[in-house]
This record gives structure tokens, C-alpha cells and sequence, in this order.
């Protein structure tokens, strides 16, 4: 009987594709019969002439909770950014979905595609509940960041390509009492083809839409803490006064004591406004009175309404006096505090003005290094 030939399996170094995994490789009998030993840094002839899908199956798997990011220049969606904020601030993958209009299974691949392209883990699965890696939480702020850069590109890229030209303006009511309408006949002769738009809203309101690139140039109070990117320029001080309905008893007086005036029903701004609320009741805290709170308003000319009603009397700049409102009196308040002066300053972003935005602060500017507006006396009704 004649003996078989000897069957000879020759190894040599082979070079497979990239893959996303480890290079090491075990033994698979099943795969590769009559291996005599383990799969090394070469292959067998008989393996490397197998599809390339049984050569993977070679491969170890990954180890857990490591993803390695694919060897290519990583392109980050913004929409898988805006998942991923949404994500990290709701901690559930359900809610993150129902505020984003979503369903599930397509935001949870959003992410996990996300953690790819980065190459790390962004959120922490192992328990019953969502939470951030370390690297997530860092990864959420610059995320942040990167959204509000790319929302303001969009909108500043919008504004440059409308066929009319516009400046967007907020304010506080007391600036129409005389800053604003200076500014705005100034602006005009220099500028008649470009659209002002005005937008009346609060301080803190002013600032975040300015940040936000919503517009152009705030006039805020002068307490309001503003974001330090933002500059600013003082364009009115003036002291404050006491507005009274013009029928009651204290309307035959040209002056009253902050004490007096505590004893009134009185009109306050609301407590969540910190900056004008805090300096109304500072004042009355300077002499130890608390003031009897009734009202709260918002706006200038709606408390000077509420005066005008008789629903009680306020503190209010005395520029409001120049508006010259139906049935409130304004009276000189006799003690108030050293500090205690109104301020209106107009704030902008520097790296957000355009050149059309710039031509209007500029004349702001130019306004505010102008003395005469700095009003330092009460300014009373005639």
C-alpha cells in the first residue's frame, strides 16, 4: 500500500486591511483544520486564500468600552452635536428624543456614530441611568460653544445677503425718553437707506440676544451684569424720583423723604429684573424703611400708568418726566443715597458687529463723549 504524501502548510507574513480592531489573532480549528499552531504575525496559506469576511472572524474583538475612531479625517455632524446636547441635558435617551421631534433607535445611533468619530465614550451605559464620562462633560461645553459660533454664521451670513440693509436695536423703555431718539436722527442723516428695528425687553433679555446675535446694539441699565465679551458705553446717568398720582394728597408737595413714601402702596419692578429691583429697595434699606409692595411692572410706562390710575406710587428715573405722562406727579426725593443715580449704557459684541451695525455704534460712541445728556438735577414737570 503506498503511503500518502505528506501534506506541507507553509506560513509567511501577510499584511491585512485596516480594520477598526486589534491585529492579534487565535486559534480557530474550526476555521483552519489541522493548524499546527496558533494563528501568529503569520498566516496560513490555507486561511489567506479564504474571503476576506472569514479572515475578520480571525480577528479578537474589541475590548469593552473602547472604540477607536476610524483612520480618516473626522467630519463631526452638527445635527449629531445638537442630538448630543439634547442627550446630555435631558440624562434620557426618550425625552432627548421627544424634544428633538425624534424617534429613539435613530438618535441612539446619532450618538453612537458621534462616539466613533471622536473615538471615545460620551456617556456612561452601564447603569440604569444616562450619565457623562469625564470626557463627555468636557466635550458638552466646547459642544455648546460650537453650536452658538455656528448659529451666529448662519445669521450673520443672512443679514449680510438681505437686499435691504438693517440695523436690529434693543432697549429699555427710559432710553426713548431721550437717548434713543437722538441716536436715531443722527443715524439716519448718515445712513437713510438702512432699516432700524427696535425690540423693547428687558436687560437680562438684552444680553442673551446679543450674545445670541440676535442683535446688533442693546441700551441696558447700567446695574445689569453683562457677559465680559461684551462692550459697553455709558450714555445716561440721572438721578431718580418719586412718581405720585397727581390727585392724591401728595401731589401739593415738591419733595418727599423715602420713609413717606414707604408708607404708600408702592410699584416695584419684579425681583426676577435683580438689577432695578435691588437698587428701588437698596434705597429705602439706606434710611431702614420697607416699602409697602403692591405692584410689580416691568416697563417704565406701564408703572407710570399704574401711578396714573392711583394704584400706588414708584421710584423711576428722572427722565420719565420728560414723557410727561397723564395725571403723575413727580417729586424730588430728599434723601436718597450717594450712589443712587440711574444709568442707561449701550452694549455690543465686538467680534459680532457688522460693518453697517459698526457706522451705528460708532455715532454712539461719538454721542456718549458728549456731556450735555448727563442729566444730575431732577427734571420736573413745568
Amino acid at each position: 500500500m503506498p503511503l500518502a504524501a505528506p501534506v506541507i502548510r507553509i506560513f509567511r507574513p501577510v499584511s491585512l486591511p485596516a480594520t477598526p480592531y486589534s491585529s492579534r489573532f487565535f486559534s480557530d480549528r474550526r476555521r483552519c483544520t489541522g493548524a499546527p499552531r496558533k494563528h501568529g504575525p503569520a498566516i496560513c496559506l490555507s486561511c489567506q486564500g479564504r474571503p476576506i469576511s472569514h479572515r475578520r472572524k480571525l480577528i479578537s474583538p474589541p475590548q469593552a468600552k473602547r472604540i477607536v475612531a476610524p483612520d480618516r479625517e473626522t467630519a463631526m455632524d452638527l445635527r449629531h452635536m445638537r442630538h448630543f446636547v439634547a442627550v446630555a441635558e435631558e440624562l434620557h435617551f426618550g425625552r432627548a428624543a421627544r424634544r428633538l421631534n425624534i424617534a429613539q433607535p435613530p438618535l441612539s445611533q446619532s450618538i453612537r456614530r458621534l462616539e466613533v468619530d471622536l473615538g471615545v465614550e460620551l456617556f456612561d451605559r452601564s447603569r440604569r441611568s444616562v450619565e457623562l464620562t469625564s470626557a463627555g462633560r468636557v466635550f458638552l461645553d466646547e459642544a455648546r460653544r460650537t453650536l452658538m459660533h455656528a448659529d451666529l454664521a448662519r445669521k450673520m451670513a443672512q443679514r449680510e445677503a438681505q437686499k435691504a440693509p438693517e440695523v436690529r436695536v434693543s432697549f429699555v423703555g427710559p432710553a426713548l425718553y431721550r437717548v434713543l431718539p437722538d441716536l436715531l436722527v443722527r443715524y439716519r442723516a448718515t445712513a437713510p437707506e438702512v432699516n432700524v428695528r427696535l425690540f423693547e425687553m428687558s436687560s437680562p433679555d438684552q444680553m442673551h440676544g446679543i450674545m445670541a446675535g440676535d442683535f446688533d446694539v442693546g441700551f441696558i441699565t447700567g446695574g445689569t451684569a453683562l457677559d465680559g465679551a461684551l462692550r459697553r458705553v455709558l450714555m445716561e446717568r440721572a438721578p431718580f424720583v418719586a412718581a405720585v398720582p397727581a390727585d392724591s394728597p401728595l401731589a401739593e408737595q415738591t419733595s418727599i423723604s423715602l420713609a413717606a413714601l414707604a408708607e404708600q402702596p408702592f410699584i416695584r419692578p419684579p425681583q426676577k429684573y435683580a438689577a432695578q429691583s435691588s437698587e428701588t429697595m437698596s434705597m429705602f434699606r439706606d434710611v431702614g424703611a420697607i416699602p409697602q409692595v403692591t405692584q410689580e411692572a416691568t416697563q417704565t410706562n406701564t408703572t407710570l400708568s399704574l401711578v396714573g390710575v392711583g394704584l400706588g406710587c414708584s421710584i423711576v428715573t428722572a427722565t420719565a418726566a420728560l414723557t410727561q405722562p397723564r395725571n403723575v406727579k413727580f417729586l424730588e426725593i430728599e434723601d436718597p443715597a450717594p450712589h443712587a443715580r440711574w444709568e442707561l449704557v449701550m452694549a455690543w459684541h465686538p467680534d459680532q458687529v457688522g460693518r453697517i451695525a459698526a457706522d451705528f455704534v460708532a455715532i454712539g460712541q461719538a454721542y456718549a463723549r458728549d456731556d450735555a445728556h448727563l442729566l444730575e438735577t431732577p427734571k420736573r414737570p413745568g
